[in-house]
């Protein structure tokens, strides 16, 4: 090997181990709870998801589905070059492009550990919003469900629905956002949730999206907030919150949850209210043991039956092996992040709906 192709080579071993060092070095700061909370969530995470969150909202476009695009079709196109250009046995050009591939998902790497690992460590969403979880009995869960079902009863009075029996939203897309960002504004969580307004973006290639089993998605290298609208009208305003809390800087998919049903049932907007006691009432229901559960079924409206009804259907159509593949990757991707129960953590809400139903009863 000449000087120069050895200078070359130690000066890419060189820029690979600075960048792995740095990677390292924001993960590990990020896993102290004091720093993942000051100096991250409330600081530099928060600072620059607000300037890179202007940025891409100035287009109403979703850049993160066509960088997923762009990432599918150029890793297809990749893996098809590197086979060509090994079978011609040209090695430099191969080890030059694992070198620059190796150095963008370093990058990469870099940009996540400012951008959102450390929220994982910050403190608890549910106590921002001032519940407190305590070990429910099983009357208090039953107690629970049955306010959210008469509550959700009332409040299916107040909406219209389509032929099929599915509720239909009285505001556009934006103005569902501007609404749930007022609800956001309510919240006294002592500087807890990010103080800008957010504005998510509706996905071209929803179906797609629901194929891979997707409702929602927050993009932290774009800060955008991303809903598939091909989901059941009454599950928008809930997923809109659910993707507007991760931009907010709430990263546990269980905490993002409760922090959706409690901007969404507190709300005086009745749509907002009915989307959120929809998923409320079907995690409480789920909760209890099988007869008491058919019994606060059998009280729900039979609109909201149906609508029910409607959306198991909907979402069936798009179960598959591709489906089950992103769940795979979706639940290593949470354990990856400290979330232990993996995808089940989206699940584990009920013990702070009773809280939440114990604020509610209290006022």
């Amino acid at each position: 090997m000449d000087k120069a192709k050895k200078k070359i080579l130690i000066t890419r071993i060189l820029r690979v181990c600075i960048l792995a060092a740095a990677a390292v070095a924001l993960f590990l700061l990020g896993k102290i709870p004091e720093v993942a909370e000051y100096f991250f969530a409330r600081g530099l995470t928060r600072g620059a998801g607000r300037i890179i969150g202007f940025l891409t909202g100035l287009l109403p476009v979703s850049f993160y589905e066509w960088t997923a695009v762009f990432l599918i079709v150029g890793g297809v196109a990749l893996f098809v070059w590197l086979i060509v250009t090994l079978c011609r046995r040209r090695f430099t050009c191969v080890g030059r492009a694992v070198y620059r591939l190796g150095v963008a998902v370093l990058c990469v790497l870099i940009a996540y550990g400012a951008l959102y690992a450390p929220l994982y460590q910050r403190a608890s969403a549910v106590s921002a919003l001032g519940l407190t979880e305590t070990e429910v009995t099983e009357e208090e869960v039953y107690a629970a469900a049955e306010y959210y079902v008469e509550a959700l009863n009332r409040t299916a009075e107040a909406l219209e629905r389509d032929e099929e029996g599915n509720v239909v939203s009285p505001h556009s897309f934006s103005e569902t956002a501007d609404l749930i960002n007022a609800e956001f504004a309510k919240i006294d969580a002592d500087g807890y949730f990010a103080p800008y307004d957010v504005r998510p973006k509706r996905v071209v290639l929803s179906v797609p999206m629901s194929y891979l089993g997707i409702t929602g998605i927050y993009f932290p290298f774009y800060a955008e907030a991303n809903v598939n609208v091909n989901i059941p009208s009454y599950e928008i305003p809930n997923t809109m919150a659910h993707e507007m809390a991760h931009a907010k800087g709430v990263s546990r998919e269980n905490e993002a949850n409760i922090v959706s049903y409690v901007l969404c049932i507190r709300s005086e907007d009745a749509y907002l209210r009915y989307s959120g006691l929809m998923r409320a009432a079907s995690v409480m229901l789920g909760n209890l043991d099988g007869e008491e559960s058919a019994q606060l079924r059998a009280r729900l409206a039979p609109e909201i039956l149906r609508e029910y009804a409607n959306g198991s259907a909907h979402y069936a159509k798009y179960e598959g092996p591709i489906d089950r593949i992103s769940a795979f990757f979706n639940d290593l991707f949470l354990k990856a992040n400290g979330i232990g129960s993996g995808t089940r953590s989206y699940g584990e809400t009920a013990r702070s709906l009773v809280a939440l139903y114990k604020t509610l009863e209290a006022e």
